[in-house]
């Protein structure tokens, strides 16, 4: 119950429970009700159409042509790589992120094992940061009509290429070796990041 009546602007207790203003006498539930979900109406189309748009967008920036969806897929393309060979250790031994995983499982590799060891330490941060780092570079994309869209993807990008150099140049300080599936990851970055510019330039014209 308002505690002002929307006819007379008598003032209202707010323990007041009665349908009537005690003053006009105007029943406050059904007063000016036409107009009043008339409003109640424009206020869900302009919710719907705020939707609509968020929905259109994501839509255009993820599956709006061959560009976005090769780029979409791309971004998600590291977590196959990273299967494969990422790094190779001192004695020869691939470091993988299923073998990261299923030894962490099987407790063949241990939080301590890998804390001792920098040269399984460092591996193992840069594939993990290739997970996390990814995550608001694949949401971002999924924004990129407006004007901002290239900047903040380049951005984005940036921070996450620039984390896993660091972090593969420390592994290699600390004995570990480049393999294969590290070439396909970074190939895969310099590949988004190119394409962040095509697709700007097509939803940006």
């Amino acid at each position: 119950m308002s505690n002002k009546c929307p006819k007379c602007g008598e003032k209202l207790s707010p323990l007041y429970m009665k349908q009537t203003c005690p003053k006009c006498n105007t029943n406050l539930v059904y007063y000016d009700l036409d107009n009043r979900l008339k409003a109640d109406h424009e206020q869900a189309m302009r919710e719907q159409e705020a939707v609509d748009k968020v929905l259109n967008n994501i839509k255009t920036s993820a599956f709006g042509g061959a560009l976005q969806i090769t780029r979409f897929v791309l971004m998600f393309s590291p977590l196959l790589w990273m299967c494969l060979p990422m790094f190779k250790t001192a004695d020869r031994e691939y470091i993988t992120l299923i073998n990261v995983i299923m030894g962490i499982i099987n407790g063949s590799l241990s939080l301590d094992t890998i804390f001792a060891d920098k040269s399984y330490l460092f591996p193992i941060l840069t594939m993990v940061c290739v997970i996390v780092f990814s995550i608001p570079v694949i949401i971002s994309t999924l924004f990129s009509v407006g004007e901002k869209a290239l900047k903040r993807n380049v951005i984005l990008s940036i921070i996450n290429i620039s984390v896993f150099l660091i972090l593969s140049a420390l592994s290699g300080i600390s004995g570990a070796h480049l393999a294969y599936g590290w070439i396909a990851v970074k190939a895969v970055y310099i590949i988004v990041m190119d394409m962040h510019k095509h697709i700007d330039k097509k939803l940006n014209k």
